[in-house]
Order: C-alpha cells, then sequence, then structure tokens
C-alpha cells in the first residue's frame, strides 16, 4: 500500500485507469468498443483525486478493466501490459499515498506473465495483480495457468479478478452490454473454476479479491457446494477443498454490490472482515459511487464497526502485508 496513504479516508480496491492510447488500442484491435458498451469513460489522474477527494477516498488501487492488454499478439500484449504497470506506478509517484496499483499480466501468454509478474514487483513494487476470469475462452483454474498462480502464490501476492465478456457472449447476453448481466456470471464460473480444479487449494498463500460482492456466487454456493460434493467433481491430482471453506477464506468488493440485496446474500458466506470497499470508479460515474457510499452508510447489516473495517481496515491490513 502507499506508504503515505491516509488513515481517515476509505481505500477503494475496485478503481480503474485508462492510460494514454490504451482505449485507442483497445477499440482498434476490437473493431468495437469493449464488451458492447455504448459509450466508455475518460480518466485523469487529477480528475480522479478531486473525486476522491469529495467522496472521502484517502487511497485508489488502480487497475485495468476488461479487456485488458490481450489482444491477440503476444509481443503487442507484452509492451502494452508493461506500459500500463509503469504508468500507474509514475502515476502513483506523482500523487503520493493517494493511488496504488494492481498491476496487468499479457495473459494467456504464460511465459511473459511470469517475467511481468517479477518485474512488477521487484521494479514497480506494486500492491498485487489483476487477472480477468478468462482468456480467450480459457478460466482462471485451468491447468494452462498453474505455473501463473504457483509463482504469485509463492511472492503471497494479493490477486484481483476482474469479469470480462464469457466466449459465448454473442449468443447470451441478449444484446446488451455485457458488464449487467454477464461480468456477475463470470466471476462466479472462475471463481467456481479456482475452487473445483484445486488452484485454491494448492495455492493456500494467494489472496484473491472477488468483485461486486461476488457476483451471483453468494446467491448460489450452496448449491454449488452440494452438486459438487455429490458428483466428486475436481480436476484429476488435485487436492480437494470444501466449496463454502474455500469461498471464506476470499476477500470481496463492494463495486455496485453495496445495497442489502447483495451484502444479506454476501454475509451468509463471509463476515464483515472479508468485505473492502470499491466503486468502480470512472466506469461507475461519481454520482453512482456516491450512492453506493450512502447504500453502505444505511445498510441494516452493518455495524458502525462493520462499516469502519470495510470502508479501510481490511484494506489496509489486507495491503499491508503485499
Amino acid at each position: 500500500m502507499p506508504s503515505e496513504s491516509k488513515t481517515n479516508g476509505r481505500i477503494d480496491v475496485h478503481a480503474h485507469f485508462l492510460p494514454p492510447g490504451y482505449l485507442k488500442t483497445a477499440i482498434a484491435a476490437l473493431k468495437a468498443l469493449p464488451d458492447g458498451m455504448r459509450f466508455m469513460p475518460e480518466w485523469e489522474p487529477g480528475i480522479a483525486v478531486e473525486m476522491m477527494d469529495r467522496q472521502g477516498i484517502a487511497t485508489a488501487i488502480l487497475s485495468v478493466s476488461s479487456p485488458g492488454v490481450h489482444f491477440g499478439n503476444d509481443e503487442a500484449a507484452r509492451s502494452l501490459a508493461r506500459s500500463v504497470n509503469e504508468f500507474a506506478a509514475r502515476t502513483g509517484k506523482d500523487h503520493p499515498g493517494r493511488f496504488g496499483t494492481f498491476a496487468s499480466l499479457p495473459l494467456p501468454n504464460v511465459g511473459a506473465a511470469l517475467e511481468e509478474i517479477n518485474y512488477a514487483l521487484g521494479a514497480l513494487k506494486v500492491d498485487g495483480f489483476v487477472m480477468l476470469t478468462n482468456y480467450g475462452g480459457v478460466y482462471l483454474g485451468d491447468a494452462k495457468f498453474d505455473p501463473v498462480f504457483d509463482e504469485l502464490n509463492r511472492h503471497r501476492a494479493i490477486v484481483f479478478i476482474h469479469p470480462t465478456s464469457p466466449p459465448c457472449w454473442e449468443h447470451i447476453a441478449l444484446g446488451l452490454p455485457r458488464p449487467i448481466i454477464e461480468f456477475p456470471f463470470d466471476s462466479t464460473r472462475a471463481v467456481t473454476n479456482l475452487v473445483m480444479s484445486g488452484t485454491l487449494e494448492r495455492c493456500r498463500d494467494l489472496r484473491i479479491i472477488v468483485p461486486h460482492a461476488g457476483g451471483t456466487l453468494p446467491f448460489l454456493a450452496r448449491r454449488i457446494a452440494g452438486a459438487a460434493s455429490r458428483m466428486k467433481l475436481q480436476r484429476a491430482g488435485e487436492p480437494k477443498g470444501d466449496f463454502i471453506a474455500s469461498l471464506q477464506k476470499l476477500f470481496y468488493d463492494t463495486a455496485g454490490a453495496s445495497g442489502d440485496n447483495s451484502l444479506a446474500s454476501l454475509l451468509t458466506v463471509v463476515d464483515s472482515s472479508r468485505i473492502l470497499f470499491g466503486s468502480d470508479y470512472p466506469f461507475m460515474p461519481e454520482a453512482a459511487a456516491a450512492q453506493m457510499i450512502r447504500e453502505l452508510n444505511s445498510s441494516r447489516f452493518l455495524s458502525a464497526g462493520d462499516l469502519l473495517a470495510i470502508e479501510s481496515g481490511n484494506a489496509m491490513n489486507l495491503l499491508a502485508r503485499s
């Protein structure tokens, strides 16, 4: 965590940035706006700091959102990952205490990702890493990504999972931007695969943040757990872990899921010590961030102590160990 971070404000673990040229690169590669979006926000460090001041956010941990940095060319992805990570690190130095970094990885290129892990931790001193739920339809927990998870586990890294479009979005998204419905379900798919594959049981030192209060995962957790137990589902040769117990070891942010409808479900799986504040700015505009803060403050399920822990205490403890 940035060493000069204020202690009297919120710590936002789900905050995005759009480095110079990133959006142009993504649109050129995709020949469309990412994820079916109708428009994309603008982002500037100074404007972000002004928003943070108004909303009582002391520090934001920056990450590149979907669709990430890989658009089909391994070398271009390697270069783009390095560029966005270095930009985030410079931004943090230019605004001491206000920004941290969850570095991007040029997956699905495993070799390049391993190189970037060590560069980002060694040279850039990042707080952790952002990983998309799937890369070209290959989900987190797939054996292909075992070397990456093993290396992150060796470093006891923080991994912030962010959803992206599922590979079959053309058939199931109902013509809507994928963040509306598909993103919460893709988080559920990815985390379920991380558990079922044995990845989380094997990589016990990883500290994973699941966005949007877990997507649909808290609601479906006991259904998945029951079916997995009855069907004896696990990847061959991998250690088997209890599904609910595995979910209880993860952290969950409140971005876009700060209302009591979401919190009630999440709190059946974890207690407030596993919940972190997230705004999703700038993809959620400032007005939406303010509304999320009001919802947290008025929640029937959170005490004053719970709220303080969610707003900053839990993140301070998590990031201080990185």
